[in-house]
């Protein structure tokens, strides 16, 4: 479908032959090469080992294609020994084939179509222009390099297989005990905090309409110091919503109700400074190891007037690792799934060790255990006890599973001092001083207290207000939560609890906490961040520089690629680069070639940088949550971690003056093209692809060589403004080729042959012009040395924009999924 509307529009707005046959040829050719495209780029994706990696597969196969396809160096300027790659190229047949269904139509003369493809170089071996069977000899190609792709992509799924190196199923760990000198001796100070919230409504827009929808209805609470709470509840019951909303993650929807901490309104600022939250599916930078993401966190989040020494806060960090049982692989890359590195239960603790790391008074937790087996489910658990008996305060949303799972871990029941926890993959039932909070769908509360003994407590509460009596050996969770939204209640468990002793207990504990406010508790800081802006700087430019310098991927790929185009593109004219008389096909190569030679760092720009930007920022998202940093610390390492790109090309015919021109123009147009690819990091991948491709587009066709400057008026006038590539391409130009007097030989009756005055009757000798005279017409007179200054400025224009909307966009785009 997308073939078929591209063509379509095409095709009939430059005015192609409009006649039906002519059009479902070029169609034909269209989508034949757009499967054969398809399916040769899935046989690397069947062997490269990341998409990463496919990436600049492709970027390298568009080049050559485009290179080798007759249109950036004519047919007959192709060196002898790249000649089998325009006999090889798909590209080629499909693009021949297509100029062949036009010129070879019966709107053209068979003298103009004769003149036209001898002139652009499509003759065959005796020189003849080339005839309509070469439309189907470049499909029969394509139909069979489309078969040998199918069979070589089924060869490699059969032969290779290709997997991440990825973590043991979990390293071996030895719980150790630590004496309390040596507890007390890496212990932070934090201020002990009983997190209290009132009448929480949350109330979104439908997007089936604009009706209001309230997910939260006047929730009630009190997560207490030292204690942990788990909120529970069937799926849709609000359980991550509520915890969000409390934990200010929330950054849509309107929000009603207080939250209290010791008594005091929450703070944004504070909060975030006292809280630690670990997402479900956290976000760590997979090219830093365990302990340099932990000691970043600490860096970041301990307060440099009560931690002010590197040393105090490098034994904190070994002290989290000790108790996150995270020593034994603290030197290990964190990894990705692509690429290998910490199992899914190790991941889990490092989320949890990069929050404790901030020595939070409050920390939250999205379902801890969900997606772990019975030991690692276990592991997390116990570890969490570890941390609540420090004072803490834990919350920790649990989602119930299926009665099967549950069964299958039920036998392995630990006990631990105070607190019993089911080892089931998702559920933790808590009793003696930790807290149960359980919802309703709707958001609503049906029950919030301490379970009990056993959770006898919580069983008795039920039970005295109808529900059935629990089995013996029953899962508690799971009859709790049968019972709640059991259809045969005669009365709504929510209005039940709302006439409960304890709610009217609950009821009592937030009005006397409001009352009895002791200032020594009020939770305060001085700054807004923990540790300077300086700091921030530059611990975050370090970050950057060590991500980038760990990401072979994005760095050794982009550097070969570069060096690899660059000779490449250079052997083109290496036997000929500096010809007595200059053919109008050799200037339109090197026109070509110039104009390739910066497109092609932007296709690469994109096609490297986008994976390596979308981590950044998803990590970034949650640094700025926590209240680590801000967009300013991220917006200029962004800018320093790639001072030292080089990039080099070779010209020919270059003089000293000439080469730094076109480097100061080139090196502005990667820097320009990298800072409008962080705007362009946008949602997802894949809409961050489409508007890369829109700006790459943009540069294609409207830079000058596609379409010529002095075509482009009217309605696409603007563009040609508008356009960055437009000002790189004549800055290139005008220092290559400005001033050249080397002689050009015209074609008889060519544009250029025009403009220099020549006619059949006056010349005894070829028509020949110069270099400089040959681009005055080329871009027709667009393109002058005048324009240097004003290029450069204009780059710098919009490089200086890009910047700025790069630091804006940082500051209030938020593609979380809050």
């Amino acid at each position: 479908m997308d073939c078929f509307t591209f063509g379509t529009i095409l095709y009939f707005m430059v005015g192609l032959a409009p006649t039906a046959g002519y059009y479902f040829t070029f169609m034909g050719v269209i989508v034949t090469f757009s499967v054969l495209m398809n399916e040769f780029l899935f046989t690397f994706a069947t062997i490269a080992k990341t998409k990463a990696d496919v990436q600049v597969i492709a970027a390298c196969l568009v080049l050559f294609f485009i290179l080798f396809c007759g249109f950036i160096i004519p047919p007959n300027v192709i060196p002898n020994y790249f000649v089998w790659i325009y006999w090889y190229n798909p590209l080629a047949w499909g693009y021949r084939a297509l100029l062949i269904n036009e010129y070879r139509s019966s709107f053209y003369s068979m003298a103009e179509g004769d003149q036209i493809l001898k002139f652009i170089g499509f003759v065959d071996g005796n020189g003849n222009p080339m005839g309509r069977e070469w439309i189907l000899y470049g499909v029969i190609y394509m139909l069979c390099h489309i078969c040998l792709t199918l069979l070589l992509s089924a060869l490699c799924l059969s032969k290779i297989r290709v997997s991440s190196n990825s973590g043991a199923a979990g390293d071996e760990v030895v719980f150790t005990e630590e004496s309390a000198d040596e507890t007390q001796s890496f212990r932070i100070s934090f201020k002990p905090v009983t997190l209290t919230f009132e009448n929480i409504c949350y109330d979104v827009t439908s997007s089936k309409g604009k009706e209001e929808l309230r997910l939260l209805h006047n929730v009630n609470g009190a997560f207490q110091a030292g204690h942990m709470c788990a909120l529970m509840g069937s799926s849709g019951a609000g359980k991550t919503t509520l915890m969000d909303v409390i934990a200010m993650r929330k950054t849509s929807g309107t929000i009603q109700g207080e939250v209290r901490l010791n008594g005091y309104l929450q703070d944004e600022n504070i909060f975030r400074r006292c809280s630690g939250y670990v997402e479900q599916f956290d976000v760590q930078t997979p090219q830093l190891t365990v302990r340099e993401t932990v000691l970043f966190s600490a860096r970041l989040r301990l307060d440099e007037r009560k931690v002010n020494s590197e040393a105090e806060k490098e034994r904190f960090c070994d002290h989290v690792l000790k108790t996150l049982e995270l020593t034994t692989i603290s030197d290990r890359l964190v990894g990705s799934e692509e690429e290998g590195g910490l199992t899914f239960e190790q991941r889990k603790r490092l989320s949890i060790a990069v929050e404790l790391a901030a020595s939070p008074s409050i920390l939250f937790l999205d379902e801890p255990t969900t997606g772990l087996d019975a030991r690692s489910a276990l592991l997390v658990v116990k570890l969490l006890r570890k941390i609540a008996d420090q004072g803490r305060t834990i919350c920790a949303t649990i989602h119930q599973p299926s009665s099967a799972v549950f069964d299958l871990f039920v036998r392995t029941l630990i006990r631990f001092d105070s607190v019993v926890f089911l080892s089931a993959l998702t559920v933790i039932v808590v009793i003696n001083k930790d807290d149960l909070l359980l919802l309703k769908k709707g958001g609503r509360v049906v029950f919030f207290g301490e379970l009990g003994e056993q959770s006898n407590a919580m069983i008795n509460y039920f039970e005295e207000r109808g529900a059935s009596r629990i089995d013996i050996g029953d899962n508690p969770a799971n009859w709790m939560l049968r019972e709640i939204e059991s259809k045969d209640n005669a009365k709504d468990p929510a209005d039940e609890y709302e006439h409960s002793s304890f709610f009217a207990a609950l009821q009592r504990q937030l009005v006397e906490v409001k009352q009895s406010l002791v200032p020594s508790l009020e939770v305060t800081y001085a700054s807004r961040f923990a540790c300077s802006a300086e700091t921030r700087q530059r611990l975050m430019n370090k970050r950057l520089q060590t991500i980038y310098w760990r990401s072979p991927a994005y760095n050794r790929a982009r550097l070969m690629v570069c060096i690899i185009i660059a000779f490449i593109l250079g052997a083109v004219f290496v036997t000929n680069r500096t010809p007595d008389v200059f053919t109008e096909s050799d200037m339109r190569a090197r026109l070509s070639i110039t104009f390739l030679s910066f497109i092609i760092i932007g296709i690469l720009s994109i096609t490297s940088v986008l994976p390596v930007m979308l981590k950044i920022r998803d990590v970034f998202y949650r640094h700025r949550a926590a209240g680590m940093l801000e967009n300013i610390s991220l917006g200029w390492a962004l800018g320093t971690a790639e001072k030292c790109v080089r990039t080099f090309r070779y010209y020919s015919n270059t003089e000293g003056g000439r080469l730094l021109g076109a480097y100061d123009t080139s090196i502005l147009n990667v820097f320009l093209l990298r800072t409008f690819l962080r705007v362009l990091v946008s949602g997802s991948m894949t809409t961050a692809q489409i508007l890369a491709s829109v700006f790459i587009g943009l540069n294609n066709f409207f830079s000058g060589l596609i379409v010529r400057p002095q075509f482009m008026t009217g309605l696409f006038d603007f563009t040609y403004w508008i356009t960055p590539g437009h000002y790189v391409y004549e800055g290139l130009v005008i220092t290559q080729f400005n001033g050249d007097r080397r002689p050009v030989a015209a074609v008889d009756n060519s544009e250029f042959f025009d403009h220099l005055g020549c006619t059949e009757s006056n010349i005894t000798d070829s028509c020949v012009g110069t270099v400089e005279e040959y681009v005055d017409m080329f871009f027709g007179g667009r393109f002058t040395e005048g324009h240097l200054v004003q290029d450069i400025l204009v780059l710098a224009f919009f490089l200086v924009g890009a910047r700025v909307l790069t630091f804006c966009s940082l500051k209030y785009f938020n593609f979380s999924d809050n």
